[in-house]
């Protein structure tokens, strides 16, 4: 057996990791004889030259009782205070900047979003293609002369009239399939409006979860400095390691980077919000709301039953439908031929001295002997029997994306109630509990335990924000689907009667000690 201060020797036979920086010796070279030594468990467990921060020098303190003064310079230089992030002042509602609120948002986003104006003027282009497909096709009016100098004389001079009657309703079936391309073309418009709509919400509840990441990541820095300027005060006074002290830096300093994160994250998405606005040069106004504000009740029966009444993919469906039997019957009755009559009003000057009045009739119609239009006919009827599945084809896609969407719904909405009524403050009480009893009593509780328990609740306010911002993000795609605008609205169509109330934290046992 070999302790972990003796090592014996092995033949290499496998190749050594390329993974280092240049003039980096590989952990264990092999002596003359070709062997690697075993390294002890001490150096085995030595942090890797390759990853950054291992060059840092290790840790050695003066004694106390020596040079005290000397002790806390070291200390000081080792662990100084953490650098100081500028916080970012969150804009605060003035009387010429009030706050804005959703409705308002969407009362922008209405008027300047471009894909919704663009949306509105394609119905227009298409309502102009509805008055057209009905129209008749004009007469045509000219000047005629025949036989001129056959004997000597003008001989016929005067005027014809021609006309194309189209036979058969053409014209009807035609203007009726424009029509129901005109209805269709505003139903999309209001599916680009409430698409619109949920984007707003959607970056809008964005802005709320990074304003409530801003609050929670600065109360987080603030806690982690003071819980690292205690350790090093205690470091100082001989109560604590110098591991432990720079252990907890280390946590604090993270928790400065998510605040820094936090700040970009937050004008990352008033851009966002901006930008879908219609406004991207919009300034950072102040919001109205909160992100931790109640959310709409909504049953997955009646929000399915609403999307499948009102959604426009739906009722596009069936109109779909019905136009792909209008153009069949149309494109059947094409063959039909339609009349083209002529008539011409002459003059006659055929006889000199004697003036008399003519006139000429033409009525035909094309024989439809080669073209029977059949190539048409089939390709209308694959349309129809496509066009009878579009129905069934967006139920399904709708049915399918609800059904994810109130999965992330309800997992996230219990999971921030779970996190903020009951985990947090379960973890913030295990803290001070852990904490106090290892200022107590070291030894039966470890520093260990602080370390677990600060970073439980760095983890679940991490957890926290995240489940916050997929909450709100499934309650934006809900109301899409429900074809709703306001929260209150969804609420009522969605099996609740209102919006609920905020759910109270519990308070602590009487028999638990809170700071």
């Amino acid at each position: 057996m070999l302790d972990d201060n003796q090592s014996t020797t092995t033949r290499a036979n496998e190749p050594v990791s390329p993974l280092l920086r240049p003039n980096e010796k590989p952990p264990g070279s092999p002596n003359v004889a070709g062997n690697i030594p075993v390294p002890s468990l001490g150096r085995r467990l030595q942090i890797p030259p390759s990853l950054p921060g291992a060059q840092a020098p290790h840790i050695h303190l003066p004694p106390s009782e020596s040079a005290p003064g000397l002790r806390n310079s070291v200390i000081d230089l080792l662990f100084p205070n953490l650098p100081e992030v500028w916080p970012l002042a969150l804009p605060k509602p003035t009387a010429e900047r009030p706050e804005i609120s959703l409705g308002q948002l969407q009362d922008l986003a209405v008027r300047y979003n471009p894909t919704l104006i663009a949306a509105r003027a394609n119905v227009t282009s298409i309502l102009g293609d509805a008055v057209q497909a009905g129209t008749h096709p004009n007469p045509m009016v000219g000047y005629e002369s025949d036989t001129v100098g056959s004997s000597g004389t003008r001989n016929y001079q005067g005027i014809y009239l021609s006309q194309q009657v189209v036979t058969a309703n053409k014209l009807g079936l035609a203007r009726t399939a424009a029509n129901i391309d005109a209805m269709n073309a505003q139903l999309q418009v209001r599916r680009t409006r409430f698409e619109v709509l949920a984007q707003v919400k959607a970056a809008y509840f964005s802005l709320l979860v990074a304003q409530e990441n801003l609050v929670v990541s600065n109360a987080l820095v603030v806690f982690m400095d003071e819980v690292f300027r205690l350790q090093r005060a205690r470091l100082k006074a001989g109560q604590a390691a110098g591991f432990e002290t720079g252990q907890l830096r280390g946590l604090a300093e993270l928790a400065k980077v998510q605040l820094v994160t936090a700040q970009n994250n937050y004008v990352a998405a008033w851009k966002t919000l901006a930008a879908r606005l219609g406004l991207p040069l919009m300034p950072i106004t102040p919001v109205r709301g909160r992100a931790d504000m109640p959310v709409p009740v909504v049953r997955y029966e009646a929000a399915f039953a609403r999307m499948l009444a009102v959604h426009p993919d739906i009722i596009i469906g069936r109109n779909m439908r019905s136009r792909a039997q209008v153009a069949l019957k149309l494109e059947k009755v094409r063959p039909i031929p339609d009349l083209y009559v002529y008539g011409a009003f002459q003059k006659d000057y055929t006889t000199p001295g004697v003036r008399s009045t003519s006139y000429n009739t033409q009525i035909g119609v094309p024989l439809p002997i080669w073209n029977r239009n059949r190539g048409n006919i089939m390709s209308a009827q694959g349309d129809l029997g496509q066009a009878t599945q579009q129905l069934a084809r967006a139920q399904i896609e709708l049915t399918e994306r609800l059904a994810n969407t109130f999965s992330q719904y309800e997992t996230n909405r219990y999971q921030v109630q779970q996190l903020l009524n009951h985990i947090l403050p379960d973890y913030a009480r295990a803290f001070h509990g852990v904490y106090e009893q290892h200022q107590v009593d070291p030894d039966l509780m470890g520093f260990e335990g602080i370390i677990v328990a600060q970073q439980n609740i760095g983890t679940a306010v991490v957890q926290y924000i995240a489940a916050l911002n997929q909450q709100w993000a499934a309650v934006a795609d809900l109301s899409y689907l429900m074809q709703v605008e306001t929260l209150e609205e969804m609420s009522a169509l969605g099996g609740g009667s209102r919006l609920p109330a905020a759910e109270p934290i519990p308070p602590p046992p009487a028999n638990l000690r809170t700071p």
